[in-house]
């Protein structure tokens, strides 16, 4: 039998929240557990997601990687808890996917809907292996959305652009720590799985986004641009990307640093090609006509649009 690594990737709509009168919005987090549905039985817990707060429509960030063999049956369990800082953590509900069910479904994501209400989403692609990106980026002369006596929170995110069942939509792959009170925060390198971030491919979309934190969960939209990877890597040492909201600037993103390792960026592939004294393949040069299509944008060479819901 053909053996594969898939990545299991999950969210939910509108969950219940159990977390009790006068006690706020639930904190929901996710433990997966791997089921053999053949002879042995065997089961194996993956882990679980990273805690959303107040937010009853979590996407979480993490994602689960495991083996999987064509043809042999295996199903992830999902159980969704509301975390309690001071007792015992409550259900919210639980959902068991088959993994060859979701793979041959559109767009590779299936959803089920829990008893006590609420749907678990699930999403499964063929892990890739592909290195990682070691990101650092800071913010300059973002738009305050606090009003005049206080200053954002900034904090991004990292998100791809995916088919599901009911069209194309971002889903996030990755969540900074917000810089409180600061307009041009600078935030910590951040590694993230290039298989996760676009399953490999250099020149797939990926989009930016900054929101303003809030404790409420309801956070702030502050600007947002579309790129790629090889992109980023060619801005990287101080080149800026102007993030929007509603068609308006509202400052700029600056890559610090912007390093894959495990795999060659074209932006690399490029530079030595023109070492050789070949031409380089115009179609991926950043910067050119295809990353125009692609939304990328950094500052004095357009602004990149952000669009779309996640």
């Amino acid at each position: 039998m053909l053996g594969m690594k898939v990545q299991l990737s999950l969210w939910a709509r509108k969950l219940p929240n159990v977390a009790g009168t006068f006690k706020g919005t639930s904190d929901p987090f996710a433990v997966v557990t791997q089921v053999s549905m053949d002879t042995s039985g065997q089961t194996k817990v993956l882990g679980k997601t990273e805690v959303i707060k107040n937010n009853t429509s979590p996407e979480w960030v993490k994602v689960f990687i495991f083996d999987y063999k064509l043809g042999t049956p295996v199903k992830a369990a999902v159980q969704v808890y509301d975390e309690v800082r001071k007792g015992e953590n409550k259900s919210m509900g639980s959902a068991v996917f088959d993994i060859g069910s979701v793979l041959g479904a559109r767009g590779n994501t299936q959803a089920k809907k829990m008893k006590g209400g609420g749907t678990i989403y699930a999403r499964v692609d063929k892990y890739v292996g592909s290195g990682t990106l070691r990101l650092a980026m800071k913010g300059t002369k973002l738009k305050n959305t606090e009003g005049f006596l206080r200053k954002s929170d900034p904090f991004f995110e990292l998100s791809r652009k995916v088919d599901g069942p009911s069209g194309t939509f971002w889903d996030n792959v990755y969540r900074s720590k917000p810089v409180m009170d600061n307009l041009n925060p600078v935030w910590g390198d951040a590694i993230i799985d290039l298989a996760a971030l676009c399953n490999g491919d250099l020149s797939q979309p990926i989009r930016v986004t900054v929101y303003d934190y809030e404790k409420s969960g309801k956070h702030v939209l502050m600007g947002e641009f579309e790129t790629t990877v090889d992109s980023l890597v060619a801005a990287k040492g101080g080149e800026s990307f102007v993030i929007k909201r509603k068609g308006k600037d509202k400052g700029q993103i600056q890559i610090v640093r912007a390093d894959i390792t495990g795999i060659e960026s074209t932006t690399a592939q490029v530079a030595n090609i023109s070492l050789s004294g070949a031409n380089p393949p115009m179609a991926f040069v950043p910067g050119s006509g295809m990353s125009g299509i692609l939304g990328t944008g950094a500052a004095g060479g357009g602004g990149g649009g952000g669009g779309g819901g996640g």
